[in-house]
């Protein structure tokens, strides 16, 4: 993009946005391209994250079980930390390359759509889910009262059998069981899906096989959220 276009796109004056521009390439976040003068992001930028990744023991701890379940069953398997509206991926196992579920980590996943998202809220305490609730009925609007309903419906399923699923409706090609991650003092809630494109993973394997070995590595990898 150019500065004419970032100052467009955030209705910052275009002397703001060149300044910005400016110091973000001199420190190496920004490139500018060569052929057009316009800028795209550099390697730089996964500097940031890497800090926060390091200091997520529980990062590592997962991943031995989220790559043998992959691999044991050719599906994907993610942990996610919430970031506003979404849930960000923080590491990802996947166990078929050949996959139409593959997404790394950094990619963000509505918390209203998708098992991961709704797991988190099932991890949450009342007062803090309401507030959540708040949030994105603000966002989500007219959709709100059914988007809301699902929820509640797959923190039901949490209650009653571990796990939650949902079934080609965060993507249409897509289905994913998932659970909360809740460390021990309860102040850390992260989650957990795994799951895989429709054509190569039925309602009943996640149901009868996904669904329950997650919960039960979830129960191992919980005693090491928030530390």
């Amino acid at each position: 993009m150019s500065n004419k276009d970032i100052a467009a796109l955030t209705r910052i004056p275009k002397p703001s946005i060149t300044r910005l521009t400016y110091t973000l390439t001199e420190m190496g976040y920004l490139e500018r391209n060569q052929h057009d003068g316009k800028y795209e992001l550099s390697a730089g930028v996964l500097s940031l994250g890497y800090p926060l990744l390091i200091a997520l023991p529980v990062r590592h701890v997962a991943h031995d079980y989220m790559a043998e379940l992959a691999n044991t069953h050719g599906c994907t398997v993610a942990l996610a930390a919430r970031h506003r509206l979404s849930m960000v991926y923080v590491d990802e196992c996947c166990g078929n390359s050949s996959t139409t579920l593959r997404l790394d980590v950094g990619a963000r996943i509505e918390i209203a759509r998708s098992s991961i998202g709704r797991a988190w809220l099932a991890g949450l305490g009342q007062e803090e889910r309401q507030l959540m609730y708040e949030q994105l009925e603000s966002t989500y609007t007219q959709e709100w009262p059914e988007l809301k309903a699902r929820a509640e419906e797959a923190i039901e399923q949490i209650n009653r059998r571990g796990f939650c699923l949902v079934d080609q409706e965060w993507r249409k090609d897509t289905r994913t069981v998932s659970i909360p991650l809740v460390s021990t003092d309860g102040n850390t809630v992260m989650a957990i899906s795994c799951g895989g494109p429709t054509f190569a993973v039925s309602v009943e394997m996640l149901e009868q096989t996904l669904g329950p070995r997650l919960r039960h590595i979830g129960e191992n990898i919980s005693l090491f959220l928030g530390k």
